[in-house]
């Protein structure tokens, strides 16, 4: 027990409740039944006073509950570490990033020096980056949670292996040496298109990512030793790909696009070739958008469905 709650206190270091809490949190978390402030002193080390704070705190933050067995109150937690997780990601873009995020917008026009206007506009929309990236961590910690299945089950999935080797099946009947073209939303698709690459890094393919279906801004992915695959800041050519993968975070508002965007580039770029069309998607992204009518989909890809 020692060892978890040391842990515990190690990630409580970098989220906003703080080591002690996080203490407390696994301390609760660890016994099998509603425990009492006497328990948690003795489990943790920490006297009543501090014990008493920390408790209102997790209390504050909805992740433990008390109740009252026989005139004595105890406690339990109510949540999991996933979920505690993105509670907190989202308060912290909500308590620490928004306001920064008013602050400079609101004082913009107020700056006369054109270098120091330049730079606090660059850094608001930095900020502004952030939203999304916590919207869609928020959607897959909500999803892991409502999927969560039995411990049989759960050792029969495997994960990013069956994601990434799906994906290697869709592509087994591209040639290789092929072009294979990636279009993706900025920042968020780009870390699975760069996994996806590695995942065929051994058929000699050419690829290419295309943000946001702007064929004009297309960027070659090459191998980096010691690094890995990644979108390096070299223009390439997507022109007459033999297969172009459509990413989902295309299909989500505000830092997408729309489906005729995409059909658009695809026509544009494929000349006299038909490429595979290929959808890679997470939590139905492309149906609940209705981009799966919409795209001719050869293969369609998702975290949980393969079509």
């Amino acid at each position: 027990m020692p060892e978890v709650l040391d842990s515990l206190a190690k990630i409580g270091e970098q989220w906003e409740l703080g080591e002690s809490v996080w203490r407390v949190w696994g301390c609760i978390l660890l016994h099998s039944c509603p425990v009492s402030q006497k328990e948690i002193e003795e489990g943790t080390g920490y006297g009543s006073g501090l014990i008493t704070i920390n408790l209102q705190k997790l209390k504050m933050a909805d992740m433990i509950n008390e109740i009252n067995m026989g005139g004595d109150i105890r406690y339990y937690v109510n949540t999991s570490l996933t979920d505690a997780f993105g509670k907190f990601s989202k308060r912290f873009f909500e308590d620490n990033i928004k306001p920064v995020i008013v602050l400079l917008s609101e004082n913009l026009d107020k700056i006369e020096n054109a270098k120091v206007k330049k730079a606090l506009c660059e850094l608001i929309n930095e900020c502004k980056k952030l939203n999304p990236l916590v919207l869609v961590l928020s959607e897959i910690i909500e999803d892991i949670n409502t999927s969560a299945i039995a411990g049989e089950e759960m050792k029969e999935r495997n994960g990013i292996i069956d994601f990434t080797g799906t994906f290697r099946n869709s592509i087994a009947d591209i040639k290789e040496g092929s072009k294979m073209v990636f279009t993706g939303s900025v920042a968020v698709c780009t870390p699975f298109i760069e996994l996806l690459a590695y995942t065929v890094r051994d058929r000699g393919f050419e690829m290419l990512y295309v943000p946001r279906a702007n064929a004009k801004e297309a960027r070659k992915i090459k191998e980096i030793e010691n690094i890995g695959y990644t979108v390096v800041d070299e223009k390439g050519n997507p022109k007459d790909p033999d297969a172009v993968v459509v990413l989902g975070g295309l299909a989500m508002p505000k830092f997408g696009c729309s489906p005729e965007d995409v059909t658009r580039m695809i026509e544009d770029i494929s000349g006299e070739k038909k490429p595979k069309i290929i959808g890679v998607g997470f939590m139905n992204t492309f149906e609940r958008a209705g981009w799966d009518k919409k795209i001719n989909f050869d293969t369609l890809i998702d975290e949980t469905v393969v079509k």
